[in-house]
């Protein structure tokens, strides 16, 4: 039983350390949409966003700026199943695991779902960082 728990408890914290690096792809993402916006309308509109702005966002408030930013709907509708997701894994995930009678129905459950759900943060981690680089190129387009 154990062992169990502490084969899920290093499951979460690493479910939580890919959320941790989705919100850092999501911020360079919208700061250098940020920066792309300010490059083309210098001098025709006042443009005073940057990724300072956003650097304590959480996820929710930056899944919602990157809808707003990105228009592959396709990725959107992933990363916004992962909102519910990683509430439970940052709010709710470890509770199982405290005291000495831990509730293994649940641990054993949820274990099987992060499997799942570490892939998909995987994949989508991955599609954002895709978006970030077509970003770049076209960011090195405009300003050429």
């Amino acid at each position: 039983m154990k062992q169990a728990q502490i084969l899920y408890k290093e499951r979460v914290v690493g479910i939580l350390t890919s959320f941790q690096l989705l919100e850092l792809a999501l911020k360079i993402y919208i700061g250098k949409s940020y920066d792309l916006i300010d490059h083309l309308v210098k001098d025709k509109v006042h443009f005073d966003f940057s990724i300072k702005d956003i650097e304590s966002y959480p996820l929710e408030r930056l899944l919602n700026l990157f809808g707003k930013l990105n228009g592959n709907e396709k990725l959107k509708k992933r990363l916004n199943k992962l909102r519910s997701e990683r509430n439970y894994v940052a709010h709710e995930a470890l509770l199982v695991t405290i005291g000495s009678n831990p509730n293994m129905e649940t641990l054993h459950k949820k274990a099987k779902d992060f499997f799942y759900l570490e892939d998909e943060l995987s994949e989508c981690l991955q599609l954002v960082a895709a978006e970030g680089r077509e970003l770049l190129r076209r960011f090195k387009q405009k300003k050429a």
